[in-house]
């Protein structure tokens, strides 16, 4: 073997970089999502709806590091603060989102979880949540209309605890239409069959959406090209 070839090799093998790509997000969601978003290079806009941290497990602090702002949302008051304090750019605000407005008792297992819910029946182990709030729900449409999000805005991130439903169909789609949807899909634990057959996969797609990428729980669609023939 030529020395040249060999040492070529030598630095493939050893020393060429891998370059790897950082996630914040839980399952690797945010990758994914920049994907959808043709990686997620030109500055935006994201709506993040049950945010619980501005860093650890975030679909969106990628984003933000790469100069993207957005609204940030989550029922409890100690998780908007934390991302008031570590990301200034963006928009943090206190708030129970649901189809519609009524009141509701929040529940938690324990301090700063992810796991905090309006939704105590959709929990596997209710027993050992406790309420520790109480609050009345709104709108995502509502919300967007008070924190003049842009119609047309890049992602919207929907994890919420069983709530995420609810939260899709209390956005008006025809009003606001996120380039890019990532939203948890509780019917994902069964199996890709269940999520095609989902309430929440059916009203996305009569919408014009279409599925892109799956991680978790967590569902992933882009909004399709405009086609007057089809209503999109």
């Amino acid at each position: 073997m030529k020395p040249r070839l060999y040492l070529q090799a030598i630095y493939r093998a050893f020393l060429s970089p891998a370059k790897p790509k950082v996630s914040y997000a839980q399952y690797g969601e945010d990758l994914l999502i920049n994907l959808a978003l043709s990686n997620g290079k030109t500055p935006g806009f994201y709506v993040d709806v049950g945010c619980h941290h501005p860093r650890r497990g975030s679909n969106t602090y990628g984003l933000y590091r790469n100069g993207w702002r957005g609204l940030l949302i989550d029922v409890e008051e100690v998780k908007v603060l934390a991302c008031q304090l570590r990301r200034r750019r963006d928009r943090a605000v206190v708030a129970a989102v649901s189809d519609r407005e009524h009141d509701a008792a929040i529940y938690s297992p324990g301090a700063f979880s992810t796991n905090t819910t309006l939704n105590l029946s959709a929990v596997s182990n209710p027993d050992v949540y406790r309420p520790v709030g109480h609050t009345i729900t709104t709108t995502l449409t509502k919300l967007l209309e008070d924190h003049q999000v842009p119609p047309d805005f890049e992602l919207l991130s929907v994890d919420v605890e069983g709530m995420d439903y609810e939260v899709i169909k209390g956005l008006n789609l025809q009003r606001y239409r996120p380039h890019v949807i990532c939203v948890e899909n509780w019917e994902a634990r069964k199996g890709i069959e269940a999520v095609l057959s989902s309430a929440m996969h059916r009203f996305l797609t009569e919408r014009c959406y279409s599925l892109s990428g799956w991680a978790g729980l967590s569902t992933i669609y882009k909004r399709g090209s405009a086609n007057p023939g089809t209503g999109c």
